[in-house]
C-alpha cells in the first residue's frame, strides 16, 4: 500500500520533552517522521526546542529535514492532497507505528513507547532494539547488563565510538593478564573476556536507539571485535605456554592462523558484496543457502549460535575459572575450521549481495 503524502505535527508536550534513551521525545519524533517519509515536520511549541536530532543526521550522512516551529496547529498551512498527522502527546510511535498512524489513523500494540517516566521508556526502547538474531546467552545474560550500562552512558551523551574504544582498552587489559600465565591470571583474564563481551554490546545499543548507526562505526566495531578475539587466543597461548609448557603451542598457532584467515576472507567478502556491515551477513547467507532444507537449516542455525561472542566468551571464561583453559585450543581449532568451511560455502551468496539484502535491519535504514 502506497503511503499518502503527509506532514507530521509533533506537540511539545511534557512527555515528548523528556529525554528518553539519549534523545528527547521530540527528536525521536523528528527522526521517525523523516524515516517514515514525511514531506514536512512541524514542532508545535510556544518557543524553539533543542534540535537534538541533528547529530543523528550528521553521523548517518542524511540530509536534515525541513523542521518548522509553530505555536499552534492552526498555523500549519497544508498543500492540496496533503494529510497532517499529529503525534500522540503521551506516546512515542516507532517508525512502523508512525507509518500505520498515517495509513490507518491508529496504532497497534508494540508500535509505540510510553507513556511513563524517562527511565521506564528508555528500558522499553532498549528492549525493542534487541536484534532478532541475539543468542540465548546474549538475551538473558549479556543484554540485561549492557542495557543498564547503555542507559547510564546515554544520560552522559557518550557516543557509540567512544564505547568501542573503551571496550578495546578492556580487551588490551585482558590480553596483558592472560599473558602472565598461572591459574589465577588465566582465570582473571577469562573473566575480562566475558566483560569485553558484555561491554561490546553497549556501543551497538546506543547506536541503534539514538539513530547513530554508521558505516564507520560498524567497521570500527567489527575490527575491534576481531582484534579482541584474536588477542584472546594469542594472549591465552602465551599464558598456557608459561603455565603448561609448549605442548599446546602448535594447536594454538593453528587456531590463530585459521582465525586470521577467516577474518580476512569475511572482510573481503563483505567489501565485494554489500560493501558495508558486520560479519552477521554470514548467518543471513546460511539462511539463503539452506532455504530449501528447513530441517537442516534449523539445526545449522541453532549450532551457529555457538559461534556468537555471547556464548563462546562466557564458555571460555568458565573454562579459565574452572582451571580447564588447557582444553580451549583444541575446542577452538574445531570451531575455526567449521567457521572457515561455512565462509567458503557461503562466499558466492555474500559476493552476489550488491543490494545489501543480507545486512542487519538497522544498517539498511
Amino acid at each position: 500500500m502506497q503511503m499518502p503524502a503527509f506532514s507530521i505535527a509533533i506537540p511539545a508536550s511534557p512527555f515528548l520533552r523528556q529525554r528518553m534513551a539519549g534523545l528527547s521525545g521530540i527528536a525521536r519524533g523528528v527522526i521517525a517522521a523523516d524515516l517514515a517519509g514525511a514531506r514536512r515536520i512541524h514542532v508545535v511549541s510556544p518557543g524553539a526546542e533543542p534540535a537534538d536530532w541533528q547529530r543523528s543526521f550528521r553521523i548517518r550522512g542524511r540530509a536534515l529535514p525541513d523542521v518548522a516551529f509553530v505555536t499552534d496547529l492552526a498555523d500549519i498551512a497544508m498543500e492540496p492532497g496533503e494529510r497532517l498527522v499529529t503525534l500522540p502527546m503521551d506516546r512515542l510511535p516507532t517508525v512502523d507505528g508512525l507509518r500505520r498512524l498515517v495509513r490507518m489513523g491508529t496504532l497497534e500494540s508494540g508500535q509505540w513507547f510510553g507513556p511513563g517516566a524517562p527511565h521506564a521508556v528508555t528500558w522499553e526502547i532498549l528492549q525493542a532494539s534487541m536484534k532478532p538474531s541475539e543468542g540465548w546467552f546474549g538475551r538473558h545474560i549479556n543484554r540485561p547488563i549492557s542495557f543498564r550500562l547503555s542507559a547510564m552512558l546515554m544520560r552522559g551523551d557518550i557516543s557509540p565510538n567512544a564505547v568501542t574504544w573503551i571496550t578495546f582498552a578492556i580487551a588490551i587489559a585482558m590480553m596483558v593478564l592472560l599473558a602472565q600465565g598461572g591459574l589465577f591470571w588465566l582465570a582473571l583474564g577469562g573473566l575480562l573476556y566475558q566483560t569485553v563481551s558484555v561491554v561490546d554490546c553497549v556501543d551497538g545499543d546506543i547506536a541503534r536507539v539514538t539513530y547513530q548507526t554508521s558505516r564507520t562505526g560498524a567497521t570500527l566495531d567489527t575490527a575491534f571485535d576481531m582484534l579482541a578475539n584474536l588477542g584472546f587466543v594469542a594472549a591465552l597461548t602465551v599464558g598456557l605456554v608459561r603455565t603448561y609448557g609448549t605442548g599446546l603451542l602448535s594447536v594454538a598457532l593453528a587456531v590463530l592462523a585459521i582465525g586470521a584467515l577467516c577474518i580476512m576472507l569475511m572482510t573481503l567478502l563483505v567489501r565485494l558484496g554489500p560493501r558495508q556491515g558486520s560479519f552477521d551477513v554470514l548467518r543471513a547467507a546460511l539462511t539463503v543457502r539452506l532455504a530449501a532444507r528447513p530441517r537442516l537449516a534449523a539445526t545449522v542455525l541453532t549450532g551457529e549460535k555457538l559461534f556468537k561472542r555471547d556464548f563462546y566468551a562466557l564458555f571460555a571464561a568458565c573454562m579459565c575459572v574452572a582451571r580447564l583453559a588447557w582444553a580451549l585450543p583444541q575446542i577452538a581449532l574445531v570451531g575455526v575450521c567449521i567457521w572457515l568451511l561455512a565462509i567458503l560455502w557461503c562466499a558466492p551468496v555474500i559476493v552476489a549481495d550488491k543490494q545489501g539484502e543480507l545486512l542487519p535491519a538497522h544498517l539498511k535504514a
